[in-house]
């Protein structure tokens, strides 16, 4: 499937995205350079389900970091790509190797918001403003698969109760240049997944 870049103004529509705060719609334009973010997680937790959802996607890529912790050092790398905005979480364990979790948000011809992850593996997201707080809840889990000699990829959507649930991420702006990243993930069946929330500020700003 074709996909174009990732111009979130065009997904959310000109009056949701006035809502946002300034720097919110700055962090999240359509622009052609990268920048680092850099903070801490204040908490990164998953149930036991969780982590062995995120140990056996080690053999696939990382699509979800495989530890726990509070007070996580990272970064967050932010660039364009052809593709789309290429966000790359980076966190540090002290005493462990750097874990990356890599994604690519992307607009479908359909104009649906996509967020591409390692092995093939597709979310695809409503986006909505709220109180000015920038909200992405995924729609549905899909492997996206090229097949030579097809002019379509094969779509292979994941059953809800199969996945690991419904992510919903916030993006809350916060006083001088700082802004939190949570992320919630519930299965409809075993709960809550996986949790992060964390404060990050652009690196030299």
């Amino acid at each position: 499937m074709r996909r174009t870049p990732c111009n979130l103004q065009e997904v959310l529509g000109h009056a949701a995205w006035m809502r946002l705060p300034e720097a919110v719609r700055d962090r999240f334009a359509d622009t052609a350079h990268a920048v680092d973010y850099a903070g801490e997680f204040d908490i990164v937790r998953a149930s036991l389900l969780g982590k062995i959802i995120a140990w056996t996607c080690q053999l696939i890529g990382t699509p979800v970091v495989p530890r726990t912790g509070s007070n996580v050092p990272a970064i967050v790398h932010v660039g364009p790509t052809q593709r789309g905005t290429e966000w790359l979480r980076e966190y540090r364990w002290p005493g462990h190797s750097p874990y990356i979790v890599r994604s690519t948000k992307v607009i479908a011809p359909d104009g649906t918001l996509v967020e591409e992850l390692p092995a093939h593996l597709c979310m695809s997201l409503d986006v909505y403003e709220a109180t000015g707080i920038l909200h992405f809840v995924s729609r549905d889990y899909y492997f996206d698969i090229t097949i030579p000699g097809m002019q379509k990829n094969l779509r292979l959507l994941l059953p809800l109760w199969l996945s690991p649930g419904t992510t919903h991420v916030e993006h809350i702006d916060e006083v001088d240049g700082w802004f939190r990243f949570t992320m919630t993930t519930t299965h409809p069946v075993f709960g809550e997944m996986f949790f992060q929330t964390g404060r990050f500020h652009a690196s030299g700003g």
